[in-house]
């Protein structure tokens, strides 16, 4: 018998099934990699009821002047939903860059701007237990001067490697992208985070994991035998009519105000 013509589109289509077999098979090396593995300790990071409207006030709080408003948002939202795939991670992006933006664009000022770093770079901190972070996190939300913004986004990683470039507050917010199952991102986001605050000295920094609809904040602390302690939310979901959305915004308006504050206003750690 004649062997049959495959067509391009058929080609197309096992080389996306083949991208995305090897992207879930990184994804279950680093899940194997757990935090116990790298000396890091978990626990439960618990939504405090009673100031949940407060948070839910400051996410939809509206902004004069560039902030991306929340009808807008909601408007960009709904078009992604409807018209971009997310079964890869690339189209979960487009949801969370357009979280971020609002974020960013609603508390930058006119002394401090907040701005997006996609893939930023962390290298691997040197450990004893030879399981710190080497490799790209998926966003940093950077707080800093404004004077400094042109600096920052002309060449992220220069400028946030030398301490002494920037003069005055700068801050940075850890976030991976992950297209379902957001918690089993968690250990990856995690490491990335630990290396970060090695590099940095830092005490305590904050991070989220979401694959743009669901969202689970954490808080890793360096613990003093070196390792490190994580706390970690529940999943929050926009929902499909938005109402999860104030609260989410409220939570990552405080995650970049306060990432390197070990003192919650939103959680409890029991």
């Amino acid at each position: 018998m004649p062997t049959s013509k495959r067509k391009i589109s058929d080609l197309a289509y096992n080389a996306n099934s083949l991208l995305l077999s090897l992207h879930e098979f990184q994804e279950s090396l680093d899940e194997a990699s757990t935090l116990p593995q790298a000396n890091i300790k978990s626990g439960p990071l618990i939504l405090i009821p009673e100031v949940k409207d407060l948070a839910e006030y400051q996410g939809s709080a509206e902004v004069e002047g560039k902030a991306l408003s929340m009808e807008v948002l909601k408007q960009l939202i709904e078009l992604v939903r409807r018209h971009v795939s997310v079964v890869t991670q690339a189209g979960s992006r487009v949801l969370i860059n357009l979280i971020l933006l609002r974020v960013a664009s609603a508390m930058s000022t006119d002394q401090m701007d907040v701005n997006i770093i996609p893939e930023y770079p962390i290298f691997r901190a040197l450990s004893p237990n030879h399981h710190s972070f080497d490799g790209v996190v998926d966003f940093l939300l950077t707080k800093l001067p404004g004077r400094y913004t042109p600096f920052l986004l002309g060449d992220p990683t220069i400028a946030l490697s030398n301490p002494n470039a920037i003069k005055g507050p700068t801050s940075s917010t850890i976030f991976e992208a992950k297209r379902e199952n957001v918690r089993v991102a968690i250990p990856r986001a995690v490491k990335a985070t630990a290396s970060y605050c090695k590099q940095h000295s830092l005490q305590v920094l904050r991070g989220c994991v979401t694959s743009g609809e669901q969202w689970v904040f954490f808080v890793y602390r360096v613990a003093i035998d070196g390792g490190g302690v994580v706390s970690c939310s529940e999943e929050f979901n926009i929902g499909p009519r938005f109402e999860g959305l104030p609260l989410i915004l409220g939570l990552l308006h405080d995650w970049v105000n306060n990432t390197m504050d070990r003192q919650q206003i939103f959680f409890t750690y029991e």
